[in-house]
């Protein structure tokens, strides 16, 4: 008759692999919390630590000596208001409306940043699926400050081609970088003469540049992915 031998596994040994399993597993969350910390603040810091340093560093007179400033926009300021979302997001609104005939949209295209013939609404405060010229300012060409804003996110998630997304890497930019912009059949050539980082409520970035300068100012949120600051890249037409 054959024997049967039964072994009774060690009571320790089963513990002892248990605990090894808990550990494993207990680590492998904390790594993955680790990484998506990183994942989200860093770029707030390198922003801070980097970008900031970097731009600030080739500004040498900003703002423009106010001698060589307007005093306004050509937009009544009473009529300008910051309005704050409930999530703590703000952006600049307004009633007032041009009387005189504008188009309607035109397209900029950035390539440094792959921006290609970006739709732009004209008179608009939504830039949830454009970039926006802010109503009243500058039409492109003209004398005064074309005054753009778009949407920008944590810079791993960029996208030239999704509006939420589209100026996420606005602070690549440098001095001399060339912006085109075509506004009813007429290819315009802008370069980046400077950027400026200012409060969220700081309306004084509508206002035109100096008396007969032909500016484009693009605006996004920074660091990229918050909405703590506003940077903003002026131009010249060229």
């Amino acid at each position: 008759m054959p024997l049967a031998v039964y072994i009774k596994e060690n009571t320790a040994a089963k513990v002892a692999r248990a605990r090894k399993k808990d550990r494993t597993f207990a680590l492998t969350l904390l790594s993955i919390g680790i990484i998506s910390i990183v994942f989200s603040v860093w770029p707030y810091f390198s922003w801070q630590l980097i970008t900031l340093p970097r731009l600030t560093s080739k500004i040498k007179e900003v703002p423009i000596p106010q001698g060589q400033v307007l005093s306004g926009t050509s937009i009544p300021q009473n009529n300008i208001q910051v309005v704050t979302e409930p999530d703590g997001f703000s952006y600049f609104s307004t009633t007032y409306k041009p009387k005189e005939p504008r188009p309607d949209e035109f397209t900029i295209t950035i390539p440094k940043l792959k921006i290609d013939k970006a739709k732009v609404k004209v008179d608009s405060t939504d830039f949830s699926k454009s970039l926006a010229l802010f109503p009243g300012t500058a039409i492109p060409g003209d004398v005064g400050n074309s005054f753009i804003t778009g949407h920008s996110v944590l810079p791993q998630f960029n996208d030239p081609k999704n509006y939420r997304a589209i100026f996420t890497r606005l602070s690549d930019l440098e001095v001399g970088d060339d912006i085109y912009v075509t506004v009813e059949g007429k290819t315009l050539h802008f370069t980046v003469q400077y950027s400026k980082v200012v409060d969220p409520k700081d309306l004084s970035v509508l206002s035109p540049i100096s008396q007969n300068g032909r500016n484009l100012t693009l605006m996004t949120c920074v660091p990229p992915g918050t909405s703590t600051k506003r940077l903003v890249v002026i131009t010249g037409l060229i």
